[in-house]
């Protein structure tokens, strides 16, 4: 694919998956599976960001599973976050 059309196409499948139910994406992702990598190093460390400041929040107004959940997605990214720096320099040098 031209870069042009890879462009048009990646926002015609953001745009159908905004869209569409979680479950159905769920089902699409096992097919065809899922790629995240250092282009997403950005989004990754905001939404750290976001689900850090929420943590505290979340606990002051009682609301323990959503602070465990939360909790939960801040191990989850800083570990992911924490792979794809240093995998990064590894696909670079390649």
């Amino acid at each position: 694919m031209t870069n042009r059309m890879s462009n048009s196409y990646d926002q015609f499948v953001g745009r159908y998956l905004g869209l569409e139910s979680m479950e159905v994406t769920e089902t699409l992702l096992d097919l065809c599976g899922a790629a995240i990598d250092w282009r997403a190093l950005s989004l990754l460390k905001q939404r750290l960001q976001e689900e850090r400041a929420k943590v505290p929040l979340l606990e002051a107004r009682g609301y323990i599973r959503l602070r465990e959940k939360s909790e939960q997605m801040v191990a989850a990214l800083t570990a992911l976050i924490a792979a794809l720096e240093g995998g990064g320099n590894e696909e670079e040098n390649r």
